[in-house]
Formats: structure tokens, C-alpha cells, sequence
């Protein structure tokens, strides 16, 4: 009987090993940082409208721990509405106002990118929190041109499912070929 009973023991905690322990991921986060010149602000039918010209080729992401440069083209990859931060410059002053992205589009062999977005009022996550150093303004007052534009973006992805057990990436190299591909589901074991 004491021998079922230490077998029977023995067989679950081998069951257990064998097939792990489970905990719930939290979501995966990144920092984008975008820049360009030329801006612009306005009123469209859409909404708001800010248009950066002659973008930088490569946006900087990090999740504060790694870091890479990825071709600006994948920013059409990312899930949206996404928060951001935008930091206008002109001669005048700097700006910066809190914005929700619904989304964006490259045009002009990728140089010139457009962003439809709505103004937030306020910021409760820590991603952006720094950025806006406390001027929290809204894009009605910063209506116009600028010299330079500067886009912090915050990319948030789902935490993967327990089927799947994968962590999202930055970007793919597929076969080599150093093309990336879809950063959102892009995945590597974990």
C-alpha cells in the first residue's frame, strides 16, 4: 500500500515537470522615436491631421533593455490607436502635446509620413511621462508650421497566448535576407 502511495506521488510531481508551470505575461511595450522636418498641423475632414516631411529612413525602438533601428516603413505594421508624445520646433519655442495616433501612412518613397490623430487631455501610463515635462498641451493651440518634428510613440502588444509561447519582437530577418518584417506578430520561442 506505502509503495502505490509513494508512486503515485513520484508520477505527479514528474507530470508537473514535464509539463511546466504557468503564469499569466504581462503585455510587451516599446518606445518609438520618429523624426522629421517640415511639419505641419491641421484641421481635416478626418479629424487632425500632422504631416512630417523628409522623415528619417530608420526609427529608434527600444523596451529599455534592447534597442534597435528599424526601416520607417514598419510603422504601418503596428497596431493602432497607439499614445504618443509630438515635440514641435520652430524658432520660436518648442511644444509638446499628448496625442492618440488612429493611424498613419507613408507616401512619397517613405519620406513624408502622415498622422490622423486625436488630441488626449491627459497621460495616465509611464512610458511618455517624461516627454511632456509637465506642458501638457493640446493640438488646437499648436495649429500651423514647424521646423522639426519629433514623434515618441508607444507600441503595445497583447501578451501572447499560452498556445502560441512567444515573445513579440522588433524585427525579422527572414532567411538572412535582412527585410523585416511584421513587428507585432513576429515571434521567437521562449
Amino acid at each position: 500500500m506505502g509503495y502505490c502511495i509513494h508512486l503515485g506521488i513520484l508520477c505527479s510531481l514528474v507530470l508537473v515537470f514535464c509539463t511546466g508551470f504557468c503564469s499569466a505575461a504581462e503585455s510587451s511595450s516599446a518606445l518609438i522615436y520618429i523624426q522629421g522636418s517640415g511639419s505641419a498641423i491641421t484641421n481635416g475632414s478626418n479629424g487632425m491631421i500632422i504631416m512630417v516631411k523628409d522623415v528619417v529612413p530608420y526609427f529608434h525602438i527600444t523596451d529599455g533593455v534592447e534597442s534597435k533601428l528599424v526601416p520607417v516603413e514598419s510603422l504601418t505594421d503596428i497596431s493602432y490607436p497607439a499614445q504618443a508624445v509630438v515635440k514641435l520646433f520652430n524658432a520660436e519655442n518648442e511644444t509638446n502635446s499628448i496625442i492618440q495616433v488612429l493611424n498613419l501612412s507613408l507616401s512619397d518613397e517613405n519620406k513624408v509620413l502622415t498622422l490622423n490623430v486625436n488630441p488626449l487631455e491627459y497621460y495616465e501610463g509611464e512610458m511618455l511621462k517624461s516627454l511632456v515635462n509637465g506642458q501638457e498641451l493640446t493640438l488646437d493651440e499648436i495649429n500651423g508650421e514647424y521646423n522639426r518634428a519629433d514623434i515618441y510613440l508607444e507600441a503595445v502588444w497583447e501578451a501572447p497566448s499560452n498556445a502560441l509561447n512567444c515573445n513579440p519582437c522588433f524585427c525579422c530577418d527572414f532567411g538572412g535576407s535582412g527585410e523585416c518584417g511584421d513587428i507585432c506578430t513576429c515571434c521567437t520561442p521562449t
